[in-house]
């Protein structure tokens, strides 16, 4: 009997330090799970019994977090364009400037002086000039070879009529053409001095020289012969790539031989000028 009482009393107070300890603590006693295998036997007379307990354990955690940032902004709105075009033009379609040299051939008009003895034929032209980069006006040396033909009433005994011009000119490039909407056409003019050789051309004298509006062979005779005179004129260009241009342009080419009228000629050229 005593030995049960002494029982009853160290289980009270086991019971009662338990409950202190957890009471000083201020938390309830946390289930403990096994985490490793611990064989169990029992043994009795001829057998042997082992028990495995396991416990698994599986803890997924997902975390998703979405964020947005809205920034408004009132008053008055500025709106600034910042634009660089940078455009590289091919070498084909550069435009011409500088030094150049050029051919064409056209038709030739005689009037005034000679436009009774002759009528019109065709021409030659050869151009050497300089286009400086930046400016519009430029310089011209200008070759011509003109042959009018004779006039049926005044053919027999002479040759075919030959005239050569020689012109210095200035040579004025008009800009406002060279445009986005027009950027390779262009509008020129041309005007100097002429140095002028002929020969068997019929040139109608003055009134103060003879009464008779009719052409007579200059000096009589068919030898060259050459008067001082004058040009202008125009054309147009159309720059057709690698350095070349076409042009086609009319010029006024004037003379005034001594107790004759003044001749005009008028040669119309289409032809090329190279860069």
């Amino acid at each position: 009997m005593t030995r049960i009482v002494s029982k009853f009393g160290i289980a009270a107070a086991l019971t009662l330090g338990m409950l202190s300890t957890a009471a000083a603590q201020g938390t309830t006693p946390r289930k403990t799970t096994p985490t490793r295998t611990v064989p169990v036997t029992k043994e009795s007379p001829g057998e042997v019994t082992t028990v495995h307990d396991t416990v698994r354990m599986y803890v997924h955690d997902t975390t998703t977090v979405y964020r947005r940032d809205t920034l408004t902004l009132t008053g008055p709105t500025v709106t600034r364009w910042d634009t660089v075009h940078v455009m590289q033009t091919p070498g084909w379609l550069t435009p011409g400037n500088g030094l150049y040299f050029g051919l064409g051939a056209g038709s030739y008009y005689p009037s005034g002086g000679i436009g009774g003895g002759q009528i019109p034929g065709y021409a030659f032209q050869a151009n050497l000039g300089v286009d400086p980069a930046g400016s519009p006006l430029g310089l011209r040396l200008t070759a011509g070879l003109a042959r009018p033909d004779e006039e049926q009433l005044f053919s027999t005994g002479r040759g075919r009529p030959e005239v050569v011009n020689l012109t210095g000119d200035l040579k004025l490039r008009l800009p406002f053409f060279g445009s986005s909407r027009f950027p390779r056409f262009g509008l020129y003019a041309v005007g100097g001095g002429a140095m002028v050789w002929f020969k068997d051309l019929y040139i109608t004298q003055t009134p103060s020289a003879t009464t008779s509006k009719t052409p007579v062979l200059y000096k009589g005779n068919h030898d060259w012969h050459d008067q001082f005179g004058w040009d202008a004129g125009g054309g147009a260009t159309l720059d057709i790539g690698h350095k070349r241009q076409l042009f086609l342009e009319a010029r006024a080419i004037n003379f005034a031989p001594s107790g004759y009228e003044n001749p005009h000629q008028l040669p119309i050229i289409l032809g090329v000028n190279w860069y």
